[in-house]
């Protein structure tokens, strides 16, 4: 195994205990131990538990991009993109829920670095798709794109913690709300689009969906 492969195995086996167990709950002793390696080999890959932590948060960071590009190359329609970024972003916030607050609590400096550099993109990749919608008159000319962006992102973050524990339901949910205010900014003319197209839409986030549960 090379020494890009040994990062690689630890770093997905670290996040997947941290996700379930929270990092406070994980040593670098459980994290050694579950891949059947010396701490010492370990303690070579990362000097300590913060930097693991740092990496395993940007790998969360990179899961959230990956499924962004992936609509992007699979779906044309640019409502229907922007809505699938708005779920990609709460089920994968959800997902790692536990791990994202514990970061904010107990290593706020590593949860800052993190947050700003994963809200900033969350926030490039909202505002990429209001503007599509604004410069094909998908929305009406006094909706204000910048309050938009704004609710979506402060949306999601809140909704970070909800008591809805699956989280596909979680991310249908804040789709069904993102539907309802998008819909209100829209045309006439693209709400009686939406209209005709919406099964269709569904049927394709629900695709979507079933392929980000597997994952």
């Amino acid at each position: 195994m090379t020494a890009e492969e040994n990062k690689e195995k630890i770093v997905e086996t670290a996040l997947q205990m941290f996700t379930q167990r929270g990092c406070r709950g994980v040593t670098m002793d459980d994290i050694a131990q579950s891949l059947h390696i010396s701490k010492r080999t370990l303690y070579e890959t990362f000097a300590n538990k913060e930097e693991l932590l740092a990496e395993c948060l940007m790998r969360v960071h990179d899961k959230i991009n990956e499924m962004h590009r992936q609509a992007h190359s699979r779906v044309d329609e640019p409502l229907l993109v922007a809505m699938y970024m708005l779920r990609a972003n709460a089920y994968s916030n959800h997902r790692y829920h536990r791990l994202i607050e514990e970061a904010e609590r107990y290593y706020p400096e590593i949860h800052d670095r993190f947050f700003k550099i994963h809200t900033g993109t969350m926030r490039t990749f909202i505002q990429h798709g209001m503007d599509y919608l604004h410069e094909h008159n998908y929305l009406r000319p006094d909706a204000n794109s910048e309050v938009a962006v704004d609710f979506l992102c402060d949306l999601i973050q809140q909704r970070r913690m909800s008591e809805v524990t699956d989280p596909s339901s979680y991310a249908q949910q804040l789709n069904e709300i993102c539907f309802t205010y998008l819909r209100g900014l829209m045309t006439v003319e693209t709400i009686e689009r939406y209209e005709k197209s919406e099964p269709h839409f569904r049927q394709l986030l629900e695709e979507l969906a079933k392929q980000e549960s597997s994952k």
